[in-house]
């Protein structure tokens, strides 16, 4: 693979990734970041969520309290975990094919 053609990997990497910013800090340690910030994001929307049940536990209504806590977060979870699933995917391709052209170009030195 040529300067060139590296060059245009970059800039689609670039595109792909979107929030990782390549050239920065080294992508896993922003990788990690990403992973524990979902992490936060689940374990704040969990505790908002028991306080819902409790609410409405507290009333007599706990199966509506799950229901609107189920409603609520179980999607913000799925998707905010989907999208680090893949950002991760992503960042794993992108490594793979970093490997492989600093490969490349070992060979050809």
């Amino acid at each position: 693979m040529t300067e060139t053609e590296w060059a245009e990997r970059q800039r689609y990497w670039t595109r792909k990734l979107g929030r990782i910013r390549l050239g920065v800090e080294p992508v896993e340690q922003q990788l990690e970041k990403y992973r524990r910030v979902t992490l936060v994001l689940t374990g704040v929307s969990l505790l908002v969520g028991v306080m819902f049940l409790a609410l409405f536990g507290a009333f007599g209504r706990p199966l509506v309290g799950l229901i609107l806590s189920a409603v609520l977060f179980v999607p913000l979870w799925t998707i905010s975990w989907l999208d680090f699933l893949l950002l991760n995917l992503r960042v794993n391709r992108y490594l793979q094919e970093v490997k492989t052209y600093e490969g490349q170009s070992d060979v050809q030195r």
